[in-house]
């Protein structure tokens, strides 16, 4: 569905500086658990779907969650598990999953260690999502969320993933010194990288061996205890001691060991009072260069087999990897629906097959509902029906702030929007179409920079919501032509809304113009809201316009004689 600039400022972003509104990502975000789902909540709040085949999927997933969460049934604790298990290693994954990353393996110092993170995260998420399915009480309401959702997703765990997670293990086995290695049943060019890799680490294991007896010899040599002696190699401190490899190292108290064998069988390499004497031998002067050789030749054959295994995820199981992050995500976003629809006592709307059907009966703010709840009150309710085949497409709201009218536009748009995402509406029945588009016209500001007054800036943005509108598309439109005279601006107005009439669109108008609404009321397209919960007439007390104007007037700190003077001139307009 598209949105315009004003409708996705309102309902998506809500950081406009011209929007009223309140975010939907406030009131669904929350309830996300995975940095994924959030991410692909924002995506379906920028382009909420038009496909009803894919919408009622996603309510079946969303009412089956409700159930559940009804019935206190313990898949929701597993999926829980399920999503914390995910978030977990979610900054780890994304070095797979991102295309951009995997692409360019070299930069992002992949190592056998990466791999054997992921095998132990999809064993483990494997098992979770295992205990999801089975010895579930698997209900007619349940049964779409294991068909649909957890079936998928262990079918890609099981199916697809499964023979990267063998190859991993048979990788890693060539990092074990072992006597006999395992045969890795892969291609050549694995097999001959293992062996190599095996045989580079046993040959390691035999030169750290031969540096353990430089040590005793070095001990004898000077007459002290062999644990007083510590090898430091290379990887240990790179910066001192790389050119050399191996280096051996006595405490402080006794360097006049060193000193009485300096020149002859030992060379001191650098003393200090904080490290001791670092020493070395011929003999560990010529293990340390083979050492340091082994160990290169050890991390080409680590980083060829990286490459190996980078190359085939990449070709073979980068796609899959891509689709259960996404299904998670998305599982993950629809559980966050079902919580938000159970707390908020949501309701599954109908989706009509007629595009011109709209109706929405105990529509309800979300938002207002938290703090009526803890206040043990009941919020406002409206009932809107609306149908282009009883040539009933205008729905006029006259605006009154007092009595909650300015906020139609915002449910409105809410309702829409919930039902489009996939999520249940704020209401106690409902029908709605799936509409195209979403276009709305509020606030009354201008644009500097363009050069655009706030009369140009509303004409500009109303020519192109009527270019594009369709008889599939909903209108929003908060009051017209307030920059311009009177006479002028009255005409504009009502002539727009006959246009809109005539499109047969599904608009909202709201507006205060009191000449303005009187005239729309009179034609036969046009429908009201019905309230209920306190709503007054206005005929109870022809004062008490007057009077709460006056109290705006007052609030709003003006002399009390220029107050005096603006209701003598309202009694002489009367």
């Amino acid at each position: 569905m598209q949105l315009n600039n004003s409708a996705r400022e309102a309902f998506v972003a809500s950081a406009g500086p011209n929007t009223r509104f309140t975010s939907l990502s406030i009131l669904l975000g929350p309830s996300c658990s995975t940095k994924r789902g959030r991410q692909l909540l924002k995506q379906w709040l920028e382009g909420p779907c038009i496909d009803s085949v894919v919408l009622n999927e996603r309510h079946d997933t969303v009412s089956a969650v409700i159930s559940a969460a009804s019935e206190e049934k313990a898949i929701l604790w597993k999926l829980s598990s399920l999503f914390q298990h995910f978030q977990s290693y979610e900054r780890e994954l994304s070095v797979f999953t991102t295309a951009h990353v995997v692409d360019n393996f070299t930069d992002t110092k992949l190592s056998l260690s990466d791999f054997n993170g992921l095998l132990k995260w999809l064993r483990k998420f494997q098992a979770l999502v295992k205990t999801c399915i089975e010895d579930a009480e698997i209900s007619s309401e349940l049964g779409n969320l294991y068909s649909t959702r957890l079936d998928p997703i262990l079918l890609l765990c099981t199916r697809d993933l499964e023979p990267f997670c063998a190859v991993i293990p048979d990788v890693l086995s060539s990092m074990v010194k072992t006597s006999n290695a395992r045969e890795i049943d892969s291609d050549n060019e694995m097999r001959a990288s293992t062996s190599h890799l095996h045989e580079l680490r046993y040959q390691i294991s035999q030169c750290e061996v031969e540096v353990t007896a430089a040590v005793k010899q070095a001990a004898t040599l000077l007459s002290i205890a062999e644990d007083r002696i510590k090898v430091i190699y290379a990887d240990d401190d790179q910066s001192t001691i790389a050119r050399m490899g191996i280096v051996l190292r006595v405490p402080r108290q006794d360097s006049h060991r060193i000193q009485q064998q300096s020149g002859k069988s030992l060379s001191v390499i650098r003393a200090s009072r904080a490290s001791g004497v670092w020493f070395s031998t011929p003999m560990v002067d010529s293990l340390g260069a083979k050492w340091k050789s082994l160990k290169r030749n050890y991390e080409a054959a680590e980083a060829d087999l990286v490459d190996f295994l980078t190359s085939m995820f990449r070709s073979q199981y980068r796609d899959f990897l891509d689709e259960l992050s996404l299904r998670v995500a998305e599982l993950d976003v629809l559980v966050s629906f079902a919580l938000v629809s159970h707390k908020h006592r949501f309701v599954r709307a109908s989706i009509a097959d007629n595009r011109s059907v709209f109706s929405l009966r105990g529509l309800f703010d979300p938002f207002a509902q938290n703090s009526s709840i803890a206040s043990k009150k009941s919020c406002d309710e409206v009932t809107i029906e609306m149908s282009g085949d009883d040539k009933k497409t205008f729905l006029l709201v006259k605006g009154d702030p007092k009595a909650g009218d300015t906020k139609l536009l915002q449910l409105l748009g809410i309702a829409t929007m919930l039902n489009q995402l996939g999520c249940f509406v704020p209401c106690k029945t409902a029908v709605l179409p799936v509409f195209d588009a979403m276009y709305l016209r509020t606030g009354a500001y201008d644009q500097q920079l363009f050069g655009y007054s706030t009369f140009m800036t509303e004409m500009r943005e109303m020519s192109h919501i009527f270019s594009a509108m369709t008889s599939k598309s909903l209108v929003l439109i908060e009051d017209l032509c307030r920059g311009t005279s009177t006479s002028e601006g009255l005409a504009l107005a009502l002539s727009m809304c006959l246009h809109a009439m005539k499109s047969n669109t599904l608009t909202c108008f709201s507006s205060q113009w009191r000449e303005l609404t009187d005239q729309l009321a009179k034609l036969s397209v046009c429908v009201t809201p019905t309230w209920r919960h306190n709503r007054k007439k206005d005929s109870r007390n022809s004062n008490a316009p007057q009077a709460e104007f006056e109290t705006l007037m007052r609030n709003c700190d003006l002399p009390p004689d220029l107050i005096a003077l603006i209701s003598q001139e309202i009694q002489t307009l009367k």
